[in-house]
């Protein structure tokens, strides 16, 4: 037995192979390694010999978890490998990782790595830890198909990916359990199949949530490593997934963007395919002179956006377009869908590849069969030189035509696993970290010779760096039902923004009628959406049909189909333009929404949604309450709860009305489904 100290930290260690942590002479948790090889082989720390352990000088600067020493202790397995688990902690930190040898240089290839299977707890640990209350934090591997964020009851065989955290709501005694690298591995916290107290933060995951048919690859190498796990123990759960965007943040820096908020329009929720050149045009137009006018901008800037359907418009009415919109002093984005391939004919030729065709580029698995469509479509191998080519040509033509934004959709078709160009690329974490760093170079504002800003759609969480902004959930419209999605997001994701990325992105806004919505938004609805929108971290783009005339109208099959189209659009649009100045113009929520700051949530909410949000900017404290329900109904809000004030007045910044609170309790009520941002004063 061993013991290795540092500060409050201690961990103590056994020849059976087997670890225990101690925090302030308190046991936390017990924990011990495991690897699965490729031949099905499985290690384990607790039957391998120990042969040797020794604290060593740790000079590495990326660590993510601050300097210092770091133990090592080496055990072999039956197959002559060396298993080393790698321990460093610091004043606030326990970082673990485990790298497999094999006996004179031989090639290790490696499965699964585990270097922390957390036991369940005895006696001596937290009681939060030993209670069947306790929650954890179930993170969505990426935000497509309408994934959300959970916290439940510990179940077998739930997964979080990359990052957990395990809590008791009412305390908020939590530990955070994290992976700090990202460019070999998809990494996973599993709750085991027999016991779910049995903890495994594991790197070697695919499956149906990380959307791969293929098993994970196999990593090769005479020295075969883990990604790096941290783990964090406090008061309160918030404070550590802070903390833990933090250490992340060390290693993998932000994406730096120094223009502010965008605020603009994106063409996705209110035109969908509907996309034409003349509706852009006064969609710009709109924002330009009404509601700039009122306040909706950030530095007298906004965006004008293309989404899907841009490719309707010819080349040179974009260049054109592109240009009236600098002229007026606006900006444009444009879309993109870089990783995955929607077409039908393999055999069409690529843009900007002359002579080479899409079947060149498609991922396929081991028996060379293209991989199944996912969301509509096969993910391109990623590492092939001719995607490359034809990466590097659209980004010249979206610069050369005078974009200043684009956003990049369906980004998860570039993890998945597959049978690589490169050879060197064993895993689908290592291919998109490879086209990640090619498509931040093609947009880099370097390239462009202007701020250029790129804004991650559908996208795994993780690698992370490679955008300004990440959208933090799936499509969301303006409909309560989306709200609620989108403040599910805000409840466990609001601190990546700032952090992870630049900004936390909640989709588009749209006040009053999606594409895809078999009614329009009540007044309520809307006024709930833009404040989710505003309190999220941020980026602040509309998306309602803002054009009129005979081009946005479906051609009917006689004239007076045409006439009720167009009297029907029309109505739509005049709605459209009235919703947005009523909502858009609030000159104090627009300040709060240009700080680019999340707000934090009160409570965590099951598979739901926090209700209760606050933020300190500028020496003000704010709040915001929601309601998605449609029965009016009286809420209380408890005020110490949040960390606020007991006694007060409160200013609703939407309404202007002031309210005395008293001994803690706020009672609010809502009409239906409404939002409400409230000014401590």
């Amino acid at each position: 037995m061993g013991k290795y100290t540092v500060g409050r930290h201690s961990i103590l260690w056994e020849d059976k192979g087997t670890f225990s942590y101690y925090k302030n002479d308190k046991k936390l948790l017990h924990f011990y390694g495991q690897a699965i090889l490729e031949t099905g082989v499985e290690l384990d720390t607790r039957y391998s010999k120990l042969i040797r352990a020794e604290v060593k000088d740790d000079k590495l600067t990326d660590s993510g978890a601050g300097m210092g020493d770091r133990l090592e202790v080496c055990f072999q397995s039956e197959q002559g490998i060396q298993f080393t688990e790698i321990i460093r902690i610091t004043e606030e930190t326990l970082t673990v990782q485990c790298v497999l040898m094999g006996e004179e240089n031989e090639e290790i290839h490696a499965k699964r790595l585990v270097p922390m299977v957390m036991e369940a707890p005895d006696k001596d640990c937290p009681d939060f830890l030993r209670s069947l209350w306790t929650k954890m934090l179930l993170v969505p591997y990426d935000n497509t198909m309408w994934v959300r964020y959970e916290a439940v009851p510990l179940r077998p065989g739930r997964t979080s990916y990359d990052v957990t955290v395990v809590f008791e709501e009412e305390s908020r005694e939590g530990i955070v359990i994290g992976a700090i690298d990202f460019d070999v591995w998809k990494n996973g916290i599993i709750c085991s199949g027999n016991d779910a107290r049995v903890l495994k933060a594991c790197s070697g995951i695919a499956d149906l949530e990380t959307h791969d048919k293929m098993e994970h690859g196999i990593v090769r190498g005479n020295k075969v490593a883990s990604s790096r796990f941290v783990l964090l123990h406090g008061m309160d759960y918030r404070d550590l997934l802070e903390q833990y965007g933090d250490i992340v943040n060390r290693k993998n820096p932000i994406l730096s963007w120094k223009e502010g908020v965008p605020f603009g329009w994106n063409s996705w929720s209110g035109l969908a395919f509907r996309l034409n050149e003349r509706n852009y045009r006064e969609a710009g137009r709109f924002l330009r002179e009404e509601l700039m006018r009122g306040g909706y901008h950030n530095g007298q800037t906004t965006y004008v956006n293309l989404d899907a359907g841009w490719h309707r418009i010819p080349k040179k009415k974009l260049i054109e377009l592109a240009a009236e919109l600098h002229a007026k002093g606006q900006k444009a984005g444009i879309y993109a869908a870089p990783f995955a391939w929607f077409g039908q004919e393999e055999e069409e030729e690529i843009p900007g590849t002359e002579g080479h065709c899409y079947k060149e580029i498609l991922l396929k698995d081991n028996n060379g069969e293209l991989l199944p469509r996912v969301d509509g479509a096969i993910p391109m191998d990623i590492t092939h030189p001719i995607w490359k080519q034809h990466m590097a040509w659209q980004a010249e033509k979206f610069l050369e035509w005078g974009f200043d934004y684009v956003k990049l959709d369906f980004l998860s078709h570039g993890a998945m696993e597959g049978v690589h160009y490169n050879k060197a690329v064993m895993t689908g974490r290592q291919a998109i970290t490879e086209g990640y760093e090619f498509l931040k170079e093609h947009f880099s504002e370097e390239k462009a010779g202007r701020p250029f800003f790129i804004s991650l759609s559908i996208a795994p969480l993780f690698p992370c760096g490679y955008g300004h902004a990440r959208r933090f959930s799936c499509d969301a419209f303006g409909l309560a039902e989306d709200t609620e999605y989108v403040l599910n997001a805000l409840t466990y994701a609001w601190w990546q923004s700032g952090r992870l990325y630049s900004f936390n992105d909640p989709d588009h806004i749209s006040l009053y009628q999606s594409f895809c919505a078999d009614r329009s938004s009540l007044f309520g609805e809307a006024r709930a959406r833009y404040t989710a929108a505003v309190i999220a971290g941020t980026v602040m783009m509309l998306s309602d049909d803002y054009g009129m005339g005979e081009a946005n109208c479906p051609v009917g099959e006689n004239n007076e189909d045409t006439e009720n189209n167009k009297d029907t659009e029309e109505k739509l649009v005049l709605e459209s333009r009235k919703r947005a100045k009523l909502l858009a113009q609030t000159e104090k929520i627009n300040h709060i929404a240009a700080a680019g700051k999340s707000f934090r949530p009160v409570e965590t909410a099951g598979t739901t949604a926090s209700n209760f949000f606050t933020l300190e900017l500028e020496g003000k404290h704010y709040m915001a309450l929601f309601h998605w329900k449609k029965e009016k109904d009286e809420v209380e809000f408890d005020m110490k709860r949040a960390g606020l004030p007991i006694d007060c007045s409160v200013r609703e910044l939407w309404t202007e009305k002031e309210y005395r609170i008293t001994g803690g309790r706020f009672i609010f009520e809502f009409d239906g489904c409404d939002g409400a941002l409230f000014e401590i004063i």
